[in-house]
């Protein structure tokens, strides 16, 4: 199903989640694993000037080395790259450049700022790129869940909140896979399938691309 999957990852405690479920689906599809960390000026010099931008770069440096470190124990192929520029257009560039399959990233990190930076930038990759994005939240929103009514309450909150959607039609009943809630419907003219953790309750959701 998925040839290359792009793991877009700034190396914070929030991406850790992202970086175990694209590894994970990597290997379960046979698939290149290719790790972007993308070092954001935001289009003006940077206060602090060569010192600061060598530690961003080495950031970026860092959080590929991690993703590299975590492929290699699973045996998946990984490729890493560094780029500098707006962080969901250079998402939306290694996309297209690479033919990228399958998006995996994270929705936000723990608190202030950080939240809501990576949320924005993770709607805007939703919302811009042509390929299924698959959007892990930092931390379980909800108890474990062992009931099917209960797990698709979980999915319909988060895909009324990831999508920032008003309404989403989830089709009757749910799969099982592996320990995990499996649901498909439709938001804002778009198919979606939603993972929900019976565990922990985390919920995962991909959305097809906008047309």
């Amino acid at each position: 199903m998925y040839d290359r999957i792009l793991l877009p990852t700034d190396g914070s405690p929030g991406a850790e989640r992202a970086i175990r479920h694209a590894v994970d689906l990597a290997g379960r599809y046979d698939a290149t694993l290719h790790a972007l960390s993308v070092v954001d000026g935001g289009g003006s010099p940077i206060v602090g000037g060569e010192d600061v931008e060598d530690e961003l770069t080495a950031r970026g440096a860092r959080a590929l080395g991690t993703v590299r470190e975590r492929a290699a124990r699973a045996d998946v192929p990984v490729v890493g790259d560094l780029a500098w520029g707006e962080p969901a257009r250079e998402i939306q560039r290694y996309v297209d450049d690479a033919g990228i399959d399958l998006v995996v990233m994270g929705t936000r990190g723990r608190t202030g700022l950080e939240r809501r930076l990576l949320g924005s930038v993770t709607e805007r990759v939703v919302r811009s790129v042509g390929v299924p994005v698959l959007t892990v939240g930092f931390h379980a929103d909800a108890d474990a869940v062992t009931t099917e009514a209960a797990a698709r309450d979980v999915a319909h909150e988060a895909v009324l909140a990831e999508c920032d959607a008003e309404t989403v039609d989830l089709d009757p009943g749910a799969y099982r896979e592996q320990g995990t809630w499996v649901f498909e419907g439709t938001v804002q003219s778009r198919h979606v399938t939603v993972y929900v953790d019976r565990a922990t309750g985390d919920p995962h959701v991909v959305t097809a691309p906008t047309n």
